[in-house]
């Protein structure tokens, strides 16, 4: 007889779900990078075309890939399901924000900067980053409502401006994320290239561009919300804040992304082109030590960028104590810091697994290159969420909360543009192959931005209104115990309610309990009886006194320790 774990305790039997679920998981994952490279060495043998053979890898792949996704966003421990649809969320935003620039880079690349000087090159590059930046200040502007008193209207709710400033915010955060590395990586290609020492050179100047544009889109703002009224209100404040954590990421992801440029020259001799590809024959030939080069250089960014939260700790109340004016530098030297290594460990490690797969010798074709490349980075990172997960349990990153919370969610930006940079590269080649084919029809610029705009509006909105109201739900049940409790109040509710095993008395008792759940989840006064009165339910049994929900502990917490095994509606 199979032995069965259903005599065992709930601990036990818990823990034996647990693990297989883990070890599904883990399988699956090895499968989903193993299989591909399998496949594409056995080609030979079966004499098929490398077309057959890349069509074939992203089928089973993102096939294979996409159903783990279940597995994760499913978890049952909640911040695996958050990190989880966090990381989603970043790659898809990045997907999106790469692929439309591209297109949009494409066109003036055909049609403005063609057959003209160097310097031309640049100055455009310089204006379409002025361009996206500015477009950037305009959206957030919008969408926060802080300018909505110019056409008048009721001001929309906080909750619905938050998610709708959230949305457009990592959009056109990332389209001038890249549009920033186009552009001061034009200038290190034309007037920087004779060596690793001047191409580095560019990162204190592109420092200094982005912190001048900055101090000016910062002036404006004030400028703005303190027109009408002298001082800010919520709206105001939220457009100002938004705007300064997003400049912070666009700072850190391209001055990383230039110093890697560097680093790879350094490493190799060659400089990649200023969208990182480099010459075929140059990517398969690098060499064991140069690809451990880069990844140790990647492990290097990792620690340094936990740096700041320290030293942030640390000079804390030193700190507090400086002006205003201050504070605020301290902290965009600290943000810019903290994420100037962890895109660079980002950039670090796509650059040296995909040294390292193209090394080896299975394929010749890069877009089955691009697309292995992209599910082992995916496999990757989501298996590194379960190590952030203990991290963050056993409080490695420090004991304050909001630090550690700073820290993940950095790492998951990172992470984010990890997975989405591999696969919009997958893409990339994909709608490139695809434009090329239709030259006879369209330019194959203008058919590329046609495709890229299509594919955008069909993912952005699904994005934004499913994937983006998800992850901002679970990070509100993450910081709202009340929130929270009232969820499995109502999922336990409605257990009971389909059940035809409950009696109606126990429904009617589970009612009125949910009810006291939601008085104190919404902050809704509990009815007081007056003066030598007692509040009673009539019930099946008689006469019982009802008895108020346990306190909550105010603040953050963490929803794991809500369990289900004490039902709130007893």
């Amino acid at each position: 007889m199979p032995w069965s774990p259903s005599g065992v305790p709930i601990l036990l039997r818990r823990l034996w779900t647990r693990l297989r679920t883990l070890a599904t998981v883990g399988i699956g994952i090895a499968l989903c990078s193993w299989v591909p490279v399998a496949m594409a060495g056995e080609g030979e043998d079966m004499e098929v075309s490398p077309v057959n053979t890349s069509i074939s890898v992203m089928l089973l792949g993102s096939i294979g890939f996409q159903m783990l996704l279940f597995y994760l966003v499913n978890w049952s421990d909640r911040d695996i399901k958050r990190y989880s649809w966090q990381v989603i969320s970043q790659t898809i935003s990045i997907f999106c924000a790469v692929l439309l620039f591209q297109a949009f880079n494409g066109i003036i690349e055909d049609y403005v900067t063609a057959g003209g000087s160097k310097l031309w090159e640049v100055a455009v590059d310089m204006m379409q980053l002025w361009f996206w930046l500015t477009a950037l200040q305009v959206v957030l502007a919008v969408t926060s409502g802080a300018i909505n008193q110019v056409w008048g209207g009721t001001p929309p709710s906080m909750g619905v401006v938050e998610l709708r400033v959230k949305s457009w915010a990592e959009l056109f955060a990332h389209l001038a994320g890249f549009a920033s590395i186009n552009a001061w990586g034009s200038l290190q290609q034309q007037i920087f290239n004779g060596s690793p020492l001047l191409a580095v050179c560019v990162v204190p100047i592109g420092w200094i561009g982005l912190f001048v544009m900055y101090t000016g889109y910062d002036t404006v703002r004030e400028y703005i919300a303190t027109a009408d009224d002298g001082k800010k209100d919520e709206f105001e404040s939220l457009w100002d804040e938004e705007a300064e954590e997003v400049e912070h990421d666009i700072a850190g992801m391209s001055l990383s992304f230039l110093t890697v440029q560097a680093l790879r020259f350094h490493i190799s001799g060659v400089l990649p082109d200023q969208e990182g590809i480099e010459e075929w024959n140059m990517t398969v030939s690098h060499t064991g030590v140069q690809c451990k080069q880069l990844l140790g250089i990647g492990f290097l960014f990792f620690f340094l960028s936990l740096l700041p939260l320290v030293l942030e700790q640390k000079f804390k109340d030193g700190i507090h104590k400086c002006s205003h004016r201050m504070q605020e530098l301290v902290t965009r030297i600290t943000e810019v810091w903290n994420g100037f290594f962890m895109f660079g460990n980002a950039w670090c490690f796509f650059y040296g697994v995909k040294w390292a797969l193209a090394s080896s010798g299975f394929t010749s074709e890069n877009a089955l290159l691009s697309v292995v490349l992209a599910l082992l980075l995916s496999a990757l990172s989501f298996m590194f969420i379960f190590i952030l997960d203990k991290v963050v349990d056993n409080k490695l990153l420090g004991e304050d909360s909001e630090v550690a919370d700073a820290g993940v969610e950095k790492l998951i930006t990172a992470l984010g543009v990890l997975v989405g940079f591999s696969w919009e590269q997958s893409f990339d080649v994909a709608v490139s192959v695809v434009s090329a084919s239709s030259k006879d029809y369209l330019p194959p610029a203008v058919s590329k931005l046609l495709m890229s705009v299509l594919l955008v509006a069909i993912v952005f909105p699904a994005w934004r209104l499913y994937i983006l109201k998800t992850l901002h739900d679970l990070t509100d049940d993450e910081v709202d115990e009340g929130r929270f409790r009232l969820k499995l109040a109502s999922d336990e509710h409605r257990e009971l309610f389909l059940d035809k095993e409950t009696e109606e008395h126990t429904l009617d008792m589970a009612h009125l309990r949910m009810k006291q759940h939601r008085r104190l989840a919404l902050g809704k006064p509990m009815p007081e009886p007056g003066s030598g009165l007692k509040h009673l339910r009539v019930t099946t049994m008689g006469l019982v006194e009802v008895d108020k929900p346990g306190p909550w502990r105010p603040g953050k917490f963490s929803t794991r320790r809500v369990s289900l095994e004490e039902p709130l509606l007893a």
